[in-house]
């Protein structure tokens, strides 16, 4: 280990190369074409729009939804959206820009940590691997809390081994930093922030027989730090919103876990395992042969390889935690990444001369499956997969089936050169991926909201037809009128944008653009001039309300509807562009 005080001078001088090396390469790689492609829905723009409200309402406690309290999810993440709102204005660039920060610094930390607590091959190849990783990668690019919250987690579980091993006097400073970082994860997403470091450390110390590190880890001085940081904003928040903890904690934080609630996403206890191998690839093979390396290990001598024990309780227990819950989502698991990248990047550095040729083989095998599969996705009628994305596709299985080759003739060779073939493949596929992002993208508003936004006045009013699209308000940069059944005894019962809204309706007078259809009618016939946006397939619903309610039965089609598949905008007054 480089952690002891004899080695410290060396060890921080090899971590400021590296650190820089990794911040200039990985900073270069994430920062390409982030900005390229409109915001996803419903998590971009839902979790964007509550930063820009706050902006707009100068209020940085209470967060809002299109006017509405919105307390799922704590306030970290909406104080860093505004700040780069703030910083580079209200752009895609500016919105992604604090989820890319905080994924090349999750790589730098997992650097820092393999390097300390194994060697410096250990923590370059993990975090290089973590990097390449498609979900984490693919997370970075995404704005929402998923990534965010995970990569607080890590530091904190890391920072935590790297103090807990360490002999030199800057012990408590990585203690610390433990608890500085779960902090920052209680504030960014509620309770898993602490409770993940306490599940795991706890269980580690218990394994262990070692209950001594109870003295060792400055529990008085971390708790205090750790308070100080997240008990102001939560005594605020429900000081101005006497709702806040009841909806926050019983509902969000115990209620998805604990009880049969109705939330999106409702999957089996398996759903995890094939998400994380398939969103491992290219590294699945080394995913397997890095977990039975250091599991056998740990069932050598657990004392002895202590730390690696610490890194398989940190993926079991993350991973057991959120496969039991039948309301699931690809972001929740994103905290094991990590761990995962860091034995992998041990058992590089155990075979990085060496390349067992069961590895070499099961490697091939796999590249040229994905190669043979994605190559046969376009003809195969049952998938239906759209015309736009075969080009990617092709792109993708012709590298995998490149890869395949090089293998073959490196079969004999160091892994080392395996690690580059397969690094080179990685980078060469996620930028492939991002790069077509807009193909993916296929509920966005950008392109109504960029025509119609020329021809808005400020007494216009944008109402939405029983829906409420995410994004709207972000890219039109004002809140929005809804539609809907607001007094349905069904709400309750379905995890959805309505029940977002409905929950904190109570508290507030939100009848001036939560409506319903009585009150639409009057404003559709008055002098003022509204835009409606509703689903194509919804235009003969609201003709024929329209019959019924209004006398003059005349709408206008708005000449971007053709830009978007399935979304359009009618007027119950002429365009002036039309």
């Amino acid at each position: 280990m480089l952690i002891y005080e004899k080695h410290l001078p060396i060890s921080i001088k090899s971590l400021r190369v590296d650190l820089l090396f990794l911040f200039l390469f990985i900073g270069a790689f994430y920062l390409l074409w982030m900005g390229s492609y409109p915001l996803f829905t419903p998590d971009e723009g839902r979790y964007s729009e509550v930063a820009r409200e706050m902006i707009a309402t100068n209020d940085f406690i209470t967060p809002r939804l299109n006017g509405v309290g919105f307390f799922d999810k704590p306030i970290l993440y909406y104080w860093l959206q505004a700040s780069a709102i703030s910083m580079f204005g209200l752009t895609e660039w500016a919105l992604r820009f604090w989820p890319v920060l905080i994924g090349i610094f999750g790589c730098l930390v997992t650097y820092v940590a393999g390097h300390l607590l194994f060697n410096r091959k250990t923590g370059l190849i993990a975090s290089i691997i973590l990097a390449l990783h498609p979900m984490y990668y693919g997370a970075s690019h995404y704005a929402n809390l998923d990534l965010e919250v995970a990569v607080w987690i890590s530091a904190s579980l890391l920072f935590f081994i790297i103090g807990i091993e360490s002999t030199s006097k800057n012990r408590t400073n990585f203690l610390l930093l433990s608890y500085f970082f779960a902090a920052l994860a209680t504030l960014t997403k509620g309770l898993i922030g602490i409770i993940f470091p306490i599940m795991i450390i706890g269980a580690w110390i218990l394994i262990l027989n070692r209950f001594r590190i109870l003295t060792k880890m400055r529990l008085f001085l971390g708790l205090t730090l750790f308070f100080v940081i997240t008990m102001p904003w939560y005594y605020l928040v429900q000081k101005a919103n006497p709702q806040f903890f009841d909806f926050f904690f019983v509902t969000q934080q115990f209620s998805r876990f604990l009880t049969k609630a109705d939330f999106n996403n409702k999957t089996g206890v398996w759903f995890y395992i094939p998400l994380v191998l398939a969103g491992s690839v290219p590294w699945t093979i080394f995913l397997f042969q890095s977990l039975i390396k250091n599991l056998q290990l740990v069932w050598q001598n657990r004392q002895k390889y202590r730390v690696e024990l610490f890194l398989l309780l940190w993926l079991a227990l993350i991973f057991i935690f959120f496969s039991i819950p039948k309301s699931k989502t690809i972001g929740y698991i994103l905290p094991i990444l990590p761990s995962i990248a860091i034995l992998m990047g041990r058992y590089f550095d155990i075979y990085w001369n060496t390349a067992t040729q069961k590895t070499v083989v099961a490697l091939m095998i796999f590249c040229g499956l994905m190669s043979c599969s994605l190559i046969s996705l376009p003809f195969i009628s049952q998938f239906n997969i759209d015309a736009k994305f075969t080009c990617p596709i092709i792109f993708i299985s012709g590298m995998l089936a490149f890869a395949t080759f090089v293998i073959y003739f490196l079969r004999k060779k160091s892994l080392s050169s395996i690690f580059y073939c397969m690094s080179l493949v990685s980078f060469i596929f996620l930028l492939t991926l991002i790069h077509s992002a807009p193909l993916f993208n296929e509920k966005s508003s950008k392109s109504l909201t960029t025509f119609i936004k020329s021809s808005l006045q400020p007494t216009d009013e944008i109402v939405t037809w029983y829906r409420y699209y995410q994004d709207l308000p972000i890219y039109l940069e004002r809140r929005i009128t809804i539609v809907a059944d607001w007094h349905a005894a069904d709400i309750p019962q379905y995890d959805n944008w309505q029940r977002e809204l409905w929950y904190n309706m109570p508290y507030q007078d939100t009848t001036e653009w939560l409506i319903e259809e009585p009150a639409f009618w009057e404003r559709y016939k008055s002098d003022k001039r509204i835009f409606i946006f509703l689903q194509k397939d919804m235009l003969p619903h609201f003709r024929d309300h329209l019959q019924k309610h209004a006398e003059n039965t005349a709408y206008y089609v708005g000449p971007a509807s053709i830009e978007h598949a399935k979304l359009m905008i009618i007027s119950n007054k002429p365009w002036e562009n039309n």
